[in-house]
């Protein structure tokens, strides 16, 4: 009796375990319960090394309540994690209605033709020459059909209901107590045996750590990989059909934001940079308007990184919000 009581606590206690890997819904309300701690605190780039010198709380941006100046203006932003749910917000913009995608989804709008539509399309640096290798016309204009409907349902589910190990580390071993014993194993390997996580790169002088699909010498993601003016010129034209596409089903106006790379502003120490932004915002054959970052954040002396993150802080955010806001 005793040995069939402790086979079926272990069986509910391991199956508990092992659901917590399994929902993205369960994380998040143990996290909003205060039973686990936020796994990204810290960072991302910290989540992967968990080098102590990098372990600084990302910045928590005060809530501004923007006063809504264009309530006749809809802003429609595709984006990735940069303008990403929790990072950017309604409250942020003076438009009267906000609505937000994800750049990687295929997602659907229907416009409201007695309000003024602008689309702002935002992406990473490192992601723009793959994502721009052809016109960029994920966004439908329109109602989608239920076969549509039925097709992000079904990858909704997935993605929410779905077992994913790295998940299932991050709720049982997010805790303080388990980083400290990571810092060790982390501190020991840089030490002796000059090692880090693969996923990143620490500059030369120790200050900085960035994202490795970036920071790498070369490849299609990289800060320092060469880009030929023939390449520049198909990037350019592929904006400008993406410019044209979104003009012509319906929105006013249509932006370009490419967000820096982390390594394109502080890993001077690590490459020379191809300088691909200003390569494409600063081209003469460029149609489509931008939101330009880099040029005030390269030039700034604040740090508008967070410590332990390939994204903007605060600071750095607040700039890419003023400059959409006035433009609105």
């Amino acid at each position: 009796m005793t040995s069939r009581i402790v086979k079926y606590t272990a069986l509910i206690v391991f199956s508990g375990l092992w659901l917590l890997g399994f929902s993205t819904h369960i994380s998040k309300w143990l996290f909003e319960k205060g039973l686990i701690e936020d796994d990204y605190r810290y960072g991302d780039l910290y989540r992967f090394s968990n080098l102590p010198q990098f372990r600084v709380l990302k910045e928590t941006c005060p809530n501004p309540n923007t006063k809504v100046t264009q309530p006749n203006t809809t802003l429609y932003l595709i984006g990735d994690s940069f303008t990403e749910e929790g990072r950017i917000e309604a409250s942020d913009f003076v438009s009267g209605n906000f609505h937000r995608f994800f750049i990687g989804h295929l997602p659907f709008a229907k416009l409201d033709k007695t309000k003024k539509n602008v689309l702002i399309i935002e992406t990473v640096e490192r992601h723009f020459r793959e994502r721009f290798a052809k016109p960029y016309t994920n966004l439908t204009i329109g109602k989608a059909t239920a076969q549509q409907n039925m097709t992000a349902l079904m990858k909704q589910a997935k993605s929410d209901f779905w077992y994913d190990s790295e998940r299932h580390e991050s709720v049982l071993f997010s805790s303080d107590f388990f980083l400290s014993i990571k810092e060790w194993k982390a501190s020991l390997n840089d030490r002796l045996f000059d090692r880090t996580d693969g996923n990143v790169v620490v500059s030369k002088d120790k200050k900085n750590i960035f994202y490795e699909l970036d920071a790498r010498p070369n490849g299609i993601t990289s800060t320092f990989d060469k880009i030929s003016d023939k390449e520049i010129a198909l990037l350019v034209e592929n904006v400008n059909q993406t410019y044209d596409f979104y003009r012509m089903n319906g929105f006013d106006e249509v932006y370009l934001t490419i967000a820096p790379n982390k390594s394109s502003i502080l890993g001077t120490d690590l490459g020379e940079y191809n300088h691909l932004i200003e390569r494409i915002q600063n081209n003469a054959a460029l149609r489509m308007p931008v939101f330009d970052i880099y040029t005030p954040f390269s030039t700034s002396r604040e740090m508008l990184y967070d410590v332990g993150d390939t994204h903007w802080n605060c600071h750095g955010k607040q700039i890419w919000i003023n400059a959409v806001n006035q433009k609105l």
